[in-house]
């Protein structure tokens, strides 16, 4: 049960991905269309791209490490093999997590003071809240996921470990 949830959850980020592009997509096409065939701009299509986009591309660094496609220097990886390569992948996952961990942590706290502060958008008039919320939710995906590879990792190796 746990295998297929986790399964279908890493399905996740690439429906979001797809669907937050083809929205940015639409959008950007709106603005340009109103903007030179109607003589008229629409603001609300500009801002809400805007955190389309920066929703997507959070998203997106969630679905690279799903993937594993970050940019990394891979040059180590040729000269260290066994326990050491193991070691120094599980270090690098428990930094990178640390770091995203600490991201959510004390961007919650700016989401919450900025959904007290009452401040909204421009044009669409959403409490900055909820656009900064995207920070926290993204980071926590990003947390999740890099959580799920060592594990994943660490499992791998002791089934590896166990058969010679």
């Amino acid at each position: 049960m746990l295998r297929k949830i986790l399964h279908h959850s890493e399905k996740f980020e690439e429906v979001i991905c797809v669907v937050l592009f083809s929205i940015l997509v639409i959008l950007c096409f709106m603005q340009v269309l109103f903007r030179f065939a109607i003589n008229f701009s629409l603001a609300w299509t500009e801002e809400l791209a805007n955190y389309d986009f920066i929703l997507l591309v959070y998203i997106s660094c969630s679905l690279c490490i799903v993937k594993g496609a970050h940019v990394r220097v891979e040059i180590i990886d040729l000269f260290i093999r066994g326990m050491p390569k193991y070691i120094l992948n599980q270090s690098i996952d428990v930094i990178w997590t640390t770091f995203t961990f600490l991201v959510c942590w004390y961007s919650v706290e700016i989401a919450k003071d900025a959904l007290l502060i009452g401040k909204t958008t421009p044009a669409l008039d959403w409490p900055y809240g909820w656009v900064y919320s995207i920070i926290p939710f993204t980071f926590g995906l990003m947390t999740l996921r890099l959580m799920q590879r060592m594990w994943a990792r660490h499992q791998l190796w002791a089934a590896k470990r166990e058969h010679i």
